[in-house]
C-alpha cells in the first residue's frame, strides 16, 4: 500500500496507462509529465532556510551564541511560518546545501523572493535577534550592516530601522528620556523644530508602513506593525509634548 502514497513512484505507474494509450512515446510523455506535475509539489523551502541560516550567523558573528536570541528566531519562525513548516526547516537546515552558501549568495536567495519595498522587514526581524539578549553587538551590527547594503540601504535609512530597537544614550538635562527616545525614533536630534518633525514622521510612515507587506506571512507583519506603532507613537508624543 506504501507504493500508493508515495508521490516518487506515481511517475512509473503513469507509465503503463501511457504505454496502453500511446506505446512507447506514450508511456515516456506519460512519464515526464507526471514528474512535472509532482516536482511542482514540493515545497520550495530555499526563502525559509537562507533565513534561517541568515539568523544563525547573526547570532555566531559576535562570538557568542546567545540562548534568548536562538529563542527569538524559533519563535519568530513559529509565528511566521506555522510550526510544521519551521519544524521541517529546522531539520532540513542540518544537511541542506545552503549551509555552505557564502552571506552573499544567501542574501540573493531572499532578493530574488522579495520586493524591494519588503527588504526592511528582513533587517528589522535581524535587528529584534541582535537586540535580544538586550544589546546589539558591534559585530551584529557590522553583519546586519553587510546584508543591508546588499539590499541598497543607505547608512542613514538602515540607522532609522536600528533605532526602533535601540534606546538612545543621549543625556540632556533640557528635555525629558521619553522625548530624547522619541527623537531617536524618528531619527532627528533634539532642537529641530514642529515641520522637521512632521517632515521625518511622514518620511518613515510613508516607508514603513505595513501594507507595504501585503502577502507576507503574519509574524513579519506583526513586527512590522509594531515597529510602525512605535513611530507614530513617538510622533503623538512629540506633537503633544515638545515646543
Amino acid at each position: 500500500m506504501a507504493i500508493l502514497t508515495d508521490y516518487k513512484y506515481y511517475k512509473w505507474i503513469a507509465i503503463l496507462p501511457g504505454w496502453y494509450i500511446g506505446d512507447f512515446v506514450g508511456a515516456i510523455a506519460a512519464y515526464f509529465l507526471v514528474d512535472t506535475l509532482m516536482s511542482n509539489k514540493k515545497e520550495d523551502l530555499s526563502f525559509d532556510l537562507a533565513l534561517l541560516r541568515i539568523c544563525t550567523l547573526l547570532i555566531k558573528s559576535d562570538g557568542n551564541v546567545n540562548p534568548e536570541e536562538i529563542k527569538v528566531v524559533r519563535e519568530f519562525f513559529i509565528q511566521t511560518f506555522g510550526k510544521r513548516k519551521s519544524e521541517k526547516v529546522f531539520k532540513e537546515i542540518k544537511t541542506s546545501y545552503i549551509r555552505n552558501s557564502t552571506l552573499d549568495q544567501l542574501v540573493t536567495v531572499l532578493k530574488l523572493r522579495l520586493s524591494p519595498t519588503k527588504y526592511y522587514s528582513v533587517i528589522q526581524m535581524l535587528y529584534a535577534v541582535a537586540a535580544a539578549d538586550g544589546k546589539i553587538q558591534k559585530n551584529e551590527d557590522l553583519f546586519i550592516e553587510d546584508v543591508a547594503m546588499q539590499f541598497g540601504f543607505s547608512k542613514d535609512r538602515l540607522q532609522t530601522i536600528r533605532n526602533q530597537f535601540v534606546k538612545a544614550n543621549t543625556k540632556s538635562k533640557k528635555y525629558s528620556q521619553k522625548i530624547i527616545d522619541s527623537f531617536n525614533v524618528l531619527g532627528l536630534e533634539p532642537g529641530v523644530n514642529i515641520n522637521d518633525i512632521k517632515a521625518a514622521y511622514r518620511k518613515l510612515a510613508k516607508e514603513y508602513h505595513p501594507d507595504k507587506l501585503t502577502g507576507m506571512s503574519e509574524g513579519i507583519k506583526d513586527l512590522a506593525k509594531e515597529k510602525f506603532q512605535m513611530i507614530q507613537e513617538a510622533y503623538e508624543y512629540l506633537n503633544k509634548n515638545y515646543v
